[in-house]
């Protein structure tokens, strides 16, 4: 997650010398036909304000100085220089600047506020989708119990177990559904607080497999797979959740392939599975949150929360996620970069 952080920091001041450079070569090349210093100002301001929606303070703050260097430097006399003769340019240069750090502030504070109401829907969504996907297990895990309780002196051997197996079974899921829901809030507020080791990924794989002790899983890896910086319960999760999406919507019988494999930069990670498939239209938004086959109580569709956390997460580890349709089911493409450790496993 700090790289994460450091790769977004980067791209706020690239962003924000791309946008002033661009800006300024507007202004200069409009100067030269028809626009007065007054438009040039304007222009510049501008660049400022696009700055200031998508960057920090700092990038903002150094992208209105640099503007105000800019006009002063090739639009006020002396050209090119840093010095100012004139009354009108040096007022008009510092208007500049302060509109340029309220607009700052002003953007800063309308993002925030912004993002304050997204995370305020965010929590509403979470809640409303709790309400209804606890209900399920809940009630089967409050039925068997029940039924057992009541009943245990006149039911067999072979229907206790029953109903403690799925008592069991439901309890799983209902684990699986609240360690979704605290990974996503963790995600969103970007708290992600992952200590990352070099070691070799089938471990994490076969700990996936065995939560699911199921003969339809498949798992084949290449030879001398090198170790991957990975968070080892983090990266579960997250193929966990494709795997049990890839079992739940295949056909019964069918078998969902996991199948790992690298080059000489990724380790690449391929769930298929048999199920109905995604259509086309569909593949660039089934990784958003809350999207769902499910329509309000009807369905088969979860609570769209599952590809949400498995993005997030593999995205923590600089890796990608992908979707691609078939005739014959759904593929998901997982890729981690490689670390500087090739010791094979």
């Amino acid at each position: 997650m700090l790289s994460n952080v450091l790769n977004k920091k980067r791209y706020s001041y690239v962003f924000s010398v791309f946008t002033v450079f661009l800006f300024s070569i507007l202004a200069y090349l409009l100067s030269l036909i028809i626009l007065p210093k007054t438009g040039i100002l304007i222009i510049l301001q501008l660049a400022v304000v696009v700055v200031s929606i998508s960057s920090n303070r700092i990038a903002t703050t150094l992208a209105g100085v640099v503007c105000a260097l800019v006009f002063n430097y090739f639009f006020t006399h002396p050209l090119y220089s840093l010095h100012m003769t004139n009354a009108e340019d040096i007022i008009n240069t510092i208007i500049f600047i302060v509109v340029a750090m309220l607009t700052s502030e002003f953007s800063i504070r309308y993002r925030k506020k912004s993002e304050a109401l997204e995370q305020a829907e965010i929590r509403s969504n979470i809640l409303l989708s709790v309400s209804h996907d606890l209900r399920t297990p809940l009630a089967n895990i409050i039925g068997s119990l029940s039924t057992f309780k009541e009943y245990k002196e006149k039911i067999n051997n072979k229907e206790k177990d029953l109903l403690i197996n799925s008592a069991i079974d439901e309890s799983h899921r209902l684990h699986n559904y609240v360690e979704n829901i605290l990974q996503l809030t963790r995600i969103k507020n970007n708290t992600f607080n992952c200590y990352f080791v070099a070691q070799s990924i089938w471990p994490v794989i076969k700990k996936v497999e065995a939560r699911f002790i199921s003969s339809r899983l498949i798992t084949t890896k290449a030879d001398d797979l090198p170790q991957v910086l990975i968070q080892e319960s983090l990266l579960e999760q997250a193929i966990y959740n494709i795997v049990d999406n890839g079992l739940k919507y295949s056909p019964k019988h069918s078998q969902v392939m996991l199948t790992v494999n690298c080059d000489s930069q990724f380790m690449s990670i391929v769930i298929s599975d048999n199920g109905p498939g995604i259509a086309k239209d569909k593949l660039p938004i089934i990784f958003d949150l809350f999207y769902s086959t499910r329509i309000g109580d009807t369905g088969e569709g979860g609570a769209g929360i599952g590809l949400t956390v498995a993005k997030g997460i593999v995205e923590a580890h600089n890796g990608t996620i992908t979707a691609k349709a078939s005739d014959t089911g759904c593929t998901i493409h997982i890729k981690l970069p490689l670390g500087d450790e090739h010791a094979t496993a």
